[in-house]
Parts: C-alpha cells; structure tokens; sequence
C-alpha cells in the first residue's frame, strides 16, 4: 500500500483536490489509518483508469462514478462467465454438448 503523496507523484496529471472528489463520490475507495489515506494496488489501477478517462479523454467528475460503475458490473460479468465455463467444463461431455445446443440455439427449450 502506498500513501497519498506517493500515489500523486505516480499520476503527475492527478491533482490532490481531484483525487480527494473522487474519494468523496466512491470512485476511489481507499483504505484510512490515522495519517491519511492507503491505497492498495486495485486502489491505485482505479486512479489510473480514472486519469486517463478524465484528464486523457476528458470525461467530467460526474461522469466517473457512472462509467466505473458499468465497467465493475462488466468485470463481475466477465467473473461469473468464467467461472460457469469451469463449471460447464467439468460436466460430462454429453452434458456440454447439450448446453451448447441450448446457448445456440439449436437445441431443444
């Protein structure tokens, strides 16, 4: 976990105000103790996202919660696709083939 200053000298785009809105509307949720903030390495690929959206392609603050939050709700998607595709794959083969009947479209139901 890194603190605040050394997560502001990474990101030289990053302003400190910015980075305490971001907090303030959850974009970035970081850890607290009694000297400041934390910041984890999922904290800190968040700022990164978040820097190119705003400061790259110029997306406002209040924009940021929005977009992050569909890219969440995508990466849980991506999470439980993986892990029916485990557990289709440790069906038996008839099982699978049945399945991806279904899911094409060529199968019965």
């Amino acid at each position: 976990m890194i603190r605040e200053g050394d997560l502001i000298a990474q990101f030289t785009c990053l302003e400190r105000r910015v980075l305490m809105i971001w907090i303030e509307d959850g974009v970035i949720a970081p850890h607290r103790d009694e000297t400041g903030y934390l910041f984890d390495p999922i904290d800190q690929s968040r700022v990164a996202l978040a820097c190119d959206l705003h400061y790259g392609m110029g997306l406002e603050h209040a924009s940021l919660p929005v977009i992050l939050s569909l890219i969440d709700q995508l990466h849980d998607a991506r999470h439980h696709l993986r892990a029916l595709t485990r557990a289709v794959s440790e069906q038996p083969d008839t099982v699978q083939q049945d399945i991806t009947r279904r899911v094409s479209g060529t199968g019965r139901g």
